[in-house]
């Protein structure tokens, strides 16, 4: 019996470890599971059970209903008087733990403890979503919910291939497939994927500038990466605050390939840098000439976050504890509008996981083994490091409240770091159990936070 469950036990490990480090068919089958994972969510959560989905779709509306182009027209209430009785039929307040209010508010001010207005939101998801209702000729007010909770999905799949490219790039394909695959299992952000929300734009953002930040740092052309890196950039911020770290994302990766001793093999390539540079240069300056009032918006958007001042509520440790606690359980599953929480156990596993995968980077750098590895630590490890940091400045610096999707721009860095970091701990004969106990952890975790939070929740 023992030599049987032996034996099983090394050929799933084998079969494991040959599925992550599988072919060019392995992204198409783990976008595959995704994408139907994806379409349970948006068949099961109701409309306006994401965050901030009022508010997104009635700027997307405004835009969409413009015969002209006119961004500093933002607000239309009696759209939003037909949100809020939407709200209201599908059980909204129900879901806060609330009464219904009866009357309905006439429009988002009468609801000031939930709903704000997006009017200085950045523009570039809204205009998207805006084209895609009109060519779609969408107009009743659920069906443009659900189309707009399909292009999430729709920006998410190409998400994971990013994250695939550039993972494969620094750690080779077995650890490509493994983050990969966490990725698409991971609950919290299938449901951000498959809502409206600019998440989505803003995640596939950090996905290509961390395939593109891979790219640079392992040979491939400068000037054609460094002009990726720098459009990546410009989307994320013009769409989501949560994009604004790829500024300082964008002028690290140099310093990190310099460090690296990548800069030499650009030397040859410095004239088509700078020829790019320069293009780049002057596209940005038209499109600030146009889009000028929106800079200003922008500015006014993340205005909290450039004032460099500590809010007395931040000088608390207790709520220093609760904003790492929330924002932590947030980017595994807290569904809804922060209602619905996993079990208290499977978090607590989760923060279990992270430290022990931050260990195992750690003991990873040291390896003489994972050397050729060393650049993918340096890279993944900044990215994420900046993210949480600007997590932090902009939000618990003056005393605002945590959303875990806010880190979903570095996913794949992270998880990239959490198999490779499992995996370090252990000789390279034990990979292909380890394979299998961290994705069956994950996929466990899956099923408890889809049977035990989700579907209760919503059926």
């Amino acid at each position: 019996m023992r030599r049987m469950v032996s034996t099983l036990t090394a050929y799933a490990g084998s079969t494991i470890a040959g599925l992550v480090a599988g072919g060019r068919s392995l992204p198409a089958l783990i976008v595959l599971i995704f994408v139907l994972r994806g379409a349970l969510a948006i068949a099961v959560v109701p409309p306006w059970q994401h965050p901030d989905e009022p508010q997104h779709l009635a700027l997307v509306h405004v835009l969409a209903s413009q015969t002209e182009l006119d961004l500093p027209d933002r607000r239309d209430v009696n759209f939003e008087h037909r949100i809020l009785r939407s709200m209201a039929a599908h059980g909204w307040w129900r879901h806060y733990q609330e009464r219904t209010p009866d009357p309905v508010p006439a429009s988002f001010d009468g609801v000031p403890d939930h709903l704000s207005t997006t009017v200085n939101n950045p523009p570039v998801y809204y205009l998207l979503a805006a084209a895609v209702l009109t060519l779609g000729g969408i107009e009743d007010l659920v069906t443009q919910s659900y189309a707009l909770r399909w292009m999430g999905l729709a920006l998410a799949a190409p998400t994971l291939l990013c994250i695939w490219a550039g993972t494969r790039r620094l750690f080779g394909p077995w650890a490509a497939g493994g983050a990969t695959l966490l990725t698409a299992v991971h609950p919290q952000f299938v449901l951000m994927s498959t809502a409206v929300n600019p998440a989505a734009l803003a995640n596939l953002c950090g996905a290509v500038f961390w395939w593109q930040a891979a790219r640079l740092l392992t040979g491939a052309p400068a000037a054609a990466t460094l002009a990726l890196l720098t459009g990546a950039t410009l989307v994320g911020v013009f769409t989501k605050r949560s994009g604004a770290p790829l500024v300082l994302m964008l002028a690290t990766v140099p310093m990190i390939a310099w460090a690296r001793g990548r800069i030499g093999r650009w030397r040859a390539s410095w004239p088509a840098v700078v020829g790019a540079a320069g293009g780049l240069v002057v596209i940005g300056l038209l499109a600030a000439d146009w889009l000028w009032p929106e800079v200003e918006r922008l500015g006014a958007s993340w205005s909290y976050g450039l004032r460099f001042s500590w809010a007395d509520r931040a000088r608390d440790w207790g709520f220093f504890r609760g904003f790492t606690a929330g924002l932590f359980d947030s980017a595994w599953l807290v569904a809804g509008w922060l209602r619905y929480p996993a079990p208290s156990v499977w978090l607590t596993l989760m923060r279990v996981l992270v430290v022990v995968a931050a260990g195992g980077c750690l003991i990873g750098l040291r390896r003489p083994a994972m050397a050729a590895w060393r650049t993918g630590f340096v890279l993944a490890g900044a990215l994420v490091a900046i993210q949480v940091a600007g997590v932090y400045g902009g939000l618990w610096v003056n005393g605002y409240g945590p959303q875990g999707h806010y880190l979903f721009p570095v996913i794949g860095p992270f998880m990239a770091l959490v198999w490779v970091g499992m995996h370090a701990w252990w000789p390279r004969q034990y990979w292909a159990y380890v394979s299998i106990g961290v994705v069956a952890f994950f996929v466990v975790f899956d099923a408890v936070g889809w049977g035990h939070v989700i579907l209760p929740a919503y059926l």
